[in-house]
C-alpha cells in the first residue's frame, strides 16, 4: 500500500479530507474575520425606577384602581424606557383599563410583551434593570460553622 493513499483521514500520512491540499485550520486569521451582525446592545434601566412624572390619564375619567395601577406602572424602571421610546401613554392606559376590567383578555399578554412588563419580554427587547449593589452583611451567615462546642 502506498503511504497516504487509502489511509484513514486524520492519521499521520493520510491525505486531507475532500481532496484539500495544505494545512487546514478551520478559522480565518483575525484580520480576515468580519462580523455579519452587530454586537448585542442591552439597555440598562435605573434600578430605582423612573424619575420622570407619570403623564396624565389619556382616556376619559379613570377609576381609583386605574389611577393606582397607572402610577405604579409609570414608577417602574421600564417606564424610563417608555419615555425614551416615546411610547404613547394611551397604550399603557389601554393595558391598565383592559387588565383591570377583563384580566383574562387575550390581548393582555401581547401588551405585556410590547411594554416589556415580563422578564421574557425584557430579554427579547434587550432591556435589563441595573443591579443595585447591596452592602455585604456585617456578620457572616456562616459564623456558626467552625465554632467550638463546649
Amino acid at each position: 500500500m502506498v503511504e497516504g493513499v487509502g489511509a484513514t483521514p486524520g492519521r499521520e500520512g493520510s491525505p486531507p479530507p475532500n481532496g484539500a491540499v495544505g494545512r487546514m485550520t478551520g478559522r480565518k486569521p483575525p484580520e480576515q474575520l468580519r462580523r455579519r451582525n452587530a454586537p448585542e446592545q442591552w439597555l440598562l434601566l435605573p434600578a430605582d425606577g423612573c424619575t420622570v412624572a407619570a403623564p396624565s390619564w389619556p382616556i376619559g375619567k379613570a377609576s381609583t384602581a386605574e389611577l393606582g395601577l397607572w402610577r405604579r406602572l409609570w414608577a417602574l424602571p421600564v417606564a424610563a424606557w417608555w419615555h425614551e421610546q416615546r411610547i404613547d401613554p394611551f397604550v399603557v392606559a389601554r393595558y391598565v383599563r383592559v387588565g383591570l376590567a377583563h384580566p383574562e383578555h387575550a390581548s393582555l399578554g401581547r401588551l405585556e410583551a410590547e411594554l416589556a412588563l415580563t422578564p421574557a419580554a425584557m430579554a427579547r427587547l434587550r432591556v435589563v434593570v441595573d443591579a443595585q449593589e447591596t452592602p455585604p452583611p456585617k456578620t457572616s451567615r456562616y459564623r456558626h460553622i467552625g465554632e467550638d462546642e463546649d
